[in-house]
């Protein structure tokens, strides 16, 4: 039973016809009791976005040093969450002018041309949704407080992001149901 409703779940994946967030839920349910917490922790994250202190790891990295402008460690537990490169947004800090063009801020702190981006897969979405052109738009997705600048990025980012997510997805639950069939060989 478990083993058919994630290959529904997949099929509908590649077929564009579920929306990734409601996969991510229904998977993370399906096996809530079946899998450590740990392997499940990708999904809750995916799903609701990142906290700072599962990203914390990456304020001590001077690639990207924003990072600790925006994300701020609650705790020093050990984290057992890979980085999801494919989560950084490329793109500018800047100011609407006037006339609705983007003015890039040139501030040493504000050096870096990517970001991460935290939100969860429902968030974006939402974002995409609400988004006359969710390929051509900007999208504002950090504010610096010490200058006012904001950090930019096409929303075709967040296309991206939502797009590799749905991979991994995809790809998490083909090892699941690899390792569902290897289970119930050995029986």
């Amino acid at each position: 039973m478990l083993y058919h409703k994630l290959q529904m779940i997949r099929g509908q994946l590649r077929r564009r016809e579920v929306k990734v967030s409601d996969a991510l839920l229904i998977v993370s349910r399906c096996l809530r009791d079946k899998l450590p917490e740990e392997r499940l922790r990708w999904l809750n994250r995916e799903l609701l976005g990142y906290r700072a202190d599962d990203l914390a790891i990456l304020c001590d990295k001077p690639k990207f040093p924003q990072l600790g402008l925006l994300l701020v460690p609650l705790s020093n537990k050990k984290h057992d969450l890979e980085v999801p490169q494919y989560r950084f947004l490329s793109g500018s800090w800047g100011r609407m002018d006037l006339t609705g063009r983007l003015v890039r801020v040139n501030a040493v702190h504000l050096v870096e041309k990517s970001i991460f981006c935290n939100i969860g897969i429902q968030q974006i979405e939402v974002q995409l949704d609400e988004t006359e052109d969710p390929i051509n738009s900007l999208f504002s997705m950090s504010l610096d407080e010490r200058t006012g600048a904001e950090f930019y990025c096409w929303s075709r980012e967040l296309v991206r992001v939502y797009e590799a997510v749905r991979g991994k997805l995809g790809e998490f639950i083909d090892n699941v149901l690899e390792e569902l069939k290897s289970t119930s060989n050995e029986r």
